[in-house]
């Protein structure tokens, strides 16, 4: 078979602007999150290169600390490069995926090393899930804000007691250090980093083109990053805040105007200049963010559930979850356990293929494509 040609982009192969994407991956990784942030800046670099015609795009490498074949959690194989030096690499980006490994790589002092060294010279680092605990070693995130998968938030904080957990949020940025609680969210964020790279037009075709990524976004959605940042109007914050903390009761939007000595229509017009949303979509979206924790953390009936969030009972949840996310609460909760059980459960042990096995290698070439290639192991 021919021999494939596996190496680092050149700093300056072609007159386009090239952002360089390192997704760092690890034993038993999630290939979800591999292979929905590659298609996304694949995809994105594919549509600016001809649809948009534009002079920037994208170029991806699939690392991993020593380099060579990685395991993921499905068995199939993923083709490396190992961390290269600093001075040897143009990346933009890191992104770390999620898997079971990643519990073993964080205690690595050269990956450590690595990824302190990268922090001042990337953009950006981002992490899913367990990737999280990655960068918490490395003191990426120390004194910053962080999320992670609910079940491994006590963990984070026994561990990391330095770092700002946010329990509710499903994605945090501070200071260009992105985090994303839930497995296969490395599409979410990718999306994120396309939009504020190119624009959310570019972002929006990338998302409509991929169509599973775009269910995959409707089901398990990320709340809005002007919901979870601070805004200008100090009465809005009170709104806000007390929103969360009554959403549970029966309350209009006429309580929480009184509540900030406002009258209901200022109060509407001003939440949704500081927001982005009105005060009934804020609400909303607390209420069903709420629901589907529930749902993933408890076995509680969905009509307990359902009052215990402030709807009227288990139908009218049911068809809000098919309105707004196109999946009834029990397919919700099946899908979300699935995921668990796929990101926190150890990984079998597998006895290594032979040499002459067909088991597939997942291979990403310097720009980007993606191939299953036979009998490499």
């Amino acid at each position: 078979m021919e021999q494939m040609s596996f190496k680092l982009p050149a700093l300056s192969e072609t007159t386009r602007t090239i952002r360089h994407i390192g997704i760092i991956v690890f034993e038993g990784v999630i290939l979800a999150d591999v292979i929905g942030a590659a298609d996304v800046f694949g995809v994105g670099d594919k549509l600016i290169s001809s649809v948009f015609a534009g002079q920037s795009g994208y170029a991806i490498s699939l690392l991993s600390l020593n380099g060579g074949i990685i395991r993921s959690s499905t068995c199939v194989q993923i083709m490396t490069l190992p961390l290269p030096p600093h001075d040897n690499h143009n990346f933009d980006t890191i992104l770390i995926a999620s898997g079971t490994g990643n519990f073993d790589a964080y205690r690595d002092p050269g990956l450590v090393g690595w990824l302190q060294d990268a922090n001042s010279n990337v953009r950006r680092i981002g992490a899913v899930c367990t990737g999280v605990f990655v960068m918490a070693a490395a003191g990426l995130l120390d004194q910053k804000r962080a999320t992670t998968h609910w079940a491994l938030q006590d963990k984070l904080i026994r561990e990391f007691p330095q770092i700002k957990v946010e329990r509710d949020a499903s994605t945090t940025e501070d200071d260009g250090i992105f985090t994303a609680s839930e497995v296969g969210m490395a599409t979410d964020l990718a999306l994120a980093f396309l939009e504020d790279d190119l624009g959310s037009s570019v972002a929006k075709r990338v998302a409509e083109s991929l169509q599973v990524t775009q269910r995959r976004r409707e089901q398990i959605p990320v709340r809005p990053s002007k919901i979870a940042e601070p805004v200008t109007c100090t009465k809005i914050q009170q709104a806000s805040r007390w929103f969360v903390e009554h959403m549970a009761e029966a309350i209009s939007i006429i309580d929480a105007a009184n509540y900030v000595s406002m009258s209901e229509r200022n109060f509407q017009r001003q939440f949704k200049r500081e927001t982005g949303w009105t005060p009934h979509e804020f609400l909303l979206h607390l209420r069903l963010d709420a629901v589907r924790q529930q749902l993933a953390r408890t076995d509680l009936p969905v009509d307990k559930i359902a009052r215990r969030c402030g709807f009227l009972n288990g139908e009218h949840v049911s068809k809000l979850f098919r309105k707004h996310l196109q999946i009834s609460p029990c397919e919700y909760r099946r899908n979300e356990r699935n995921a668990q059980n796929q990101a926190i459960e150890p990984t079998p042990v597998i006895t290594p293929a032979p040499t002459n096995s067909q088991a597939p290698i997942l291979v990403f070439d310097a720009i980007g494509k993606n191939t299953l290639a036979d009998g490499l192991v």
